[in-house]
């Protein structure tokens, strides 16, 4: 009798040692969500889009009511040759047929390598892109224009997937 109860306890055990090592497999293969800038802390994923992530390195300072500013974020991306680049970047969101407000939300960054470094202006490589609400996009800058720079510019003005209203 003590060996059925035995080998009935070793089942017991072992297939619970095989459900938490399911479980454990289960969740290295999951991918990082996507944070909302709001409860971002430094390190989390802002954005993944189309093999770029854009992760919080220092949180963002709200200045007027429509404006993020001078928050860095590190771009990295997928492709083979990729390098790691953080911006110091600043967003100021408008609000559609508001009197007074832009037609357009702004979201420009100037290139880093230093967190502490004093920045002088105007910075080489600074971009901007104006998203206007007719479907437009301008851009200036060297940076090329990435799925990456719209998604952020959604998270930081809380619209597409991150309006929480």
């Amino acid at each position: 009798m003590s060996d059925a109860v035995g080998g009935l306890v070793s089942r017991k055990h072992l297939a619970g040692l095989l459900a938490c090592l399911g479980v454990a497999l289960g969740g290295c293969g999951a991918t990082s969500k996507e944070v909302a800038v709001q409860n971002a802390k430094p390190g989390d994923l802002l954005v993944e889009a189309d093999g770029s992530r854009v992760e919080l390195v220092r949180a963002f300072t709200p200045g007027i009511a429509n404006g993020l500013h001078k928050g860095v974020v590190k771009i990295t991306s997928d492709a083979q040759d990729a390098k790691k680049q953080m911006y110091e970047v600043t967003a100021i969101c408008s609000v559609k047929g508001e009197p007074g407000w832009q037609a357009y939300d702004n979201i420009y960054g100037d290139p880093i390598s230093d967190l502490n470094a004093k920045r002088t202006f105007p910075v080489k490589g600074r971009w901007q892109f104006l998203f206007h609400y007719d479907g437009r996009t301008e851009k200036t800058g060297s940076l090329e224009s990435s799925a990456w720079v719209s998604r952020l510019k959604d998270n930081l003005c809380r619209k597409g997937d991150f309006d929480d209203t």
